[in-house]
């Protein structure tokens, strides 16, 4: 059994989540949350009521018990669909922790180290699905692809960034260790918002300046925001080159998830995209039927290699 507690990112609850290897039964990871009598199985993920505010929100459709940011978690639990572990969280929204999964992911793959479990693979499923949007969520085109892809383009003002992650195996490395961030003028309309940044910290993610204006603005502001380098208004440094685009993905990666830790076989080109946008994608997804097999066993190929 392993722990990792921390404030939850928007209520600001002390969150602990456990880690607990079970014998192997067949049905891969699940997860326990307050509010659900039984632990949800990689296919019952697909029953819940989804929504975004600045994270992804999930309801059961009967009982009204939510899970918040369950996100970054199920990023990583991509990584080990078929390992026999159960993942309980004493409260409805996971820990922050720095704002990434590689928590997660560090603790899931020294599980399966330590139990010998199969290594991390990625399931993916094949989809004929061409889909375009061009919205206030974001722009998106969506190909059949020998594998997952995407492209991603993040811009904000004067500040652009873009990463290409063209094989999902390399995401544990070039993905997962991104961290979240908020910009300058969100962190300033939402201070004090209900229910939202309500534990965010200095550790929690990266506070970034749209322009070179809004830098010195913010630093005049902020007693605390002591960067020194446009845009970080404090003073973390970026961890990966484009960690901004990357942690969309790290995002992106979360949400679709949603689809039975599952990813499609697709070629996504996405431009300043975030959690609406990722739903309407698994939105057009299942209602076009692409989906792989009900649990981690049956029927789904996997990607080739393994992830380390």
């Amino acid at each position: 059994m392993t722990t990792l507690s921390g404030r939850a990112l928007h209520s600001g609850a002390l969150s602990t989540v456990t880690f607990t290897p079970r014998r192997e039964d067949g049905l891969g990871i699940r997860f326990l949350f307050p509010g659900f009598d039984a632990p949800l199985t990689a296919r019952d993920l697909t029953t819940l009521t989804r929504s975004a505010r600045r994270a992804t929100r999930l309801t059961h459709p009967e009982t009204g018990a939510v899970i918040r940011t369950p996100e970054h978690l199920l990023a990583a639990a991509l990584f080990f669909a078929e390992a026999p572990i159960d993942i309980t969280c004493d409260a409805a929204e996971l820990p922050g922790l720095d704002g990434s999964a590689a928590s997660y992911y560090g603790v899931l793959n020294a599980l399966c180290i330590d139990r010998e479990f199969s290594a991390a693979r990625v399931r993916e499923y094949e989809t004929d699905l061409h889909w375009n949007h061009d919205g206030p969520e974001g722009s998106i085109r969506a190909m059949p692809h020998p594998h997952f892809a995407v492209d991603y383009r993040w811009t904000s003002g004067e500040v652009h960034q873009h990463f290409e992650l063209s094989s999902v195996l390399d995401a544990p490395q070039a993905v997962l260790p991104a961290r979240t961030f908020i910009l300058l003028e969100d962190w300033m309309r939402l201070a004090g918002a209900h229910d939202l940044l309500a534990g965010a910290d200095l550790d929690s993610g990266l506070l970034i300046a749209a322009s070179a204006a809004q830098f010195i603005e913010g630093k005049a502001k902020l007693p605390w925001a002591c960067g020194t380098t446009f845009p970080l208004l404090h003073p973390q440094r970026f961890r990966l080159e484009g960690e901004l685009a990357r942690h969309k993905v790290l995002d992106l990666l979360g949400d679709l998830a949603l689809n039975r830790l599952a990813l499609p076989r697709l070629r996504l080109t996405i431009v300043n995209g975030g959690h609406a946008l990722n739903h309407l994608l698994l939105d057009a997804l299942q209602k076009h039927g692409s989906g792989p097999a009900d649990t981690p066993h049956q029927g789904s190929r996997r990607s080739e290699g393994t992830a380390s």
